[in-house]
């Protein structure tokens, strides 16, 4: 046989092999599709398949193209914020974006009610895992951004110990994850008040137990989050001065003027008033002057003049006031109030000191006189007793 024939041959066997196989696969493939499942037919199963397979992916592409934005746009910025998006949205997982298209298939078949069911509760379970992740997240962000004021320095001691930031972390990660954990059993139908109930009494009975060191780390974690003080200012807890050394779990550190080290204990320390002479931005200044009853009317009336004077011609100085208030025990007082307009204590204590200098030298040149404490005191003789210029009276011979 020749090669021409031979291949003529081989072409008409391939032929009728193709017209007997494709109308047998198109005749099984219309069978399976013709099928039914859970009261759905096979070329709906088909389509929503189509739909799984081709939405996670784009979903994934979707999270990877916006990721990867964030991420540069990042770089760029100087606010954290887009950091902690740019970090969502990295952590969103590749199973919550396969439930959601799974969702979305199953929109389109008409499913019997128990197995409808079962796929919500399953994007439900999976919706609060991704959010539980995702409130993970920004609870390390806010804490971290409270405690990056205090970060240690390299080479410096700790001005905030560790640990509080990592208790409130691991607080605010336990009561995220509390609350995925009710949320997916509530989901499973199961009864969660009792449980609750019990959490609540156990919670209690914790915090009973362990009252003043709790008091102590909530009172440091106060301090972190409302931050009254915060270390390296200087603060007055009633007679108690000195500068923030370091905010620990259960005590703060104070290093006092005159060198030694204070501690207080953190709930105490917020029991009590907190005066922070660091935040000061101006100082106010009140002081009397006293003059004696004896002088003139005149130079009583021109004294409020003269203090007025004498605080203007001071720099960084504010005048608030200078009037007669009182007529004291040793004389008349003026009450003189003035603010500086600087928190340096030792720009104060400049300032004051040649103001009193100026008014000592004015008013002395004034012929004013300052009242001194005194008191007059009135001999009065006892009765028979001759008056003051009268001679004794003889004694009578004997």
């Amino acid at each position: 046989m020749s090669a021409g024939a031979s291949s003529a041959a081989a072409g008409g066997v391939a032929r009728a092999a193709k017209s007997i196989m494709f109308p047998a696969m198109t005749e099984a493939l219309e069978t399976l599709l013709g099928r039914t499942w859970l009261g759905i037919t096979g070329l709906q199963w088909l389509a929503a398949a189509v739909i799984l397979l081709a939405l996670t992916p784009t979903l994934m592409l979707i999270r990877r193209t916006a990721a990867r934005r964030l991420r540069s746009y990042a770089v760029r910025s100087a606010s954290d914020v887009d950091d902690v998006i740019a970090d969502l949205v990295e952590r969103t997982r590749t199973w919550f974006l396969a439930l959601i298209g799974l969702r979305l298939a199953t929109v389109t078949l008409d499913l019997p009610e128990r197995w409808d069911q079962r796929v919500h509760t399953a994007l439900i379970i999976g919706g609060m895992i991704q959010g539980g992740l995702w409130a993970s997240t920004v609870v390390r962000y806010l804490v971290d951004r409270r405690f990056a004021r205090h970060v240690q320095a390299e080479g410096a001691a700790p001005q905030v110990t560790p640990i509080a930031q990592t208790m409130l972390r691991l607080a605010g990660l336990v009561l995220v994850w509390t609350v995925v954990v009710l949320v997916v059993l509530s989901a499973f139908g199961i009864n969660i008040t009792a449980l609750v109930a019990g959490l609540g009494i156990g919670g209690v009975a914790v915090a009973l137990a362990v009252q003043q060191v709790l008091g102590d780390i909530l009172a440091s974690i106060s301090i972190i989050v409302d931050k009254p003080f915060q270390p390296g200012e200087f603060i007055a807890v009633g007679q108690v001065m000195g500068t923030v050394r370091r905010i620990g779990v259960r005590s703060t550190v104070l290093a006092s003027l005159s060198g030694e080290e204070l501690v207080l204990s953190n709930n105490d320390l917020l029991s009590s008033r907190i005066q922070n002479f660091t935040r000061m931005r101006e100082r106010r200044v009140v002081f009397r002057v006293g003059v004696v009853y004896a002088t003139s009317q005149e130079l009583i009336e021109r004294l409020p003049g003269l203090l007025r004077a004498a605080v203007e011609r001071r720099e960084q100085v504010r005048f608030d006031r200078a009037t007669l208030v009182n007529f004291g025990e040793s004389g008349l007082e003026y009450e003189v109030v003035y603010i500086v307009l600087s928190a340096d204590y030792n720009l104060y204590t400049q300032i004051h000191q040649q103001l009193l200098f100026e008014l000592l030298r004015e008013m002395r040149g004034l012929g004013y006189e300052f009242a001194l404490p005194s008191r007059t005191l009135y001999v009065v003789p006892p009765e028979g007793a001759p008056a003051a210029g009268q001679a004794e009276p003889a004694a009578a011979p004997g």
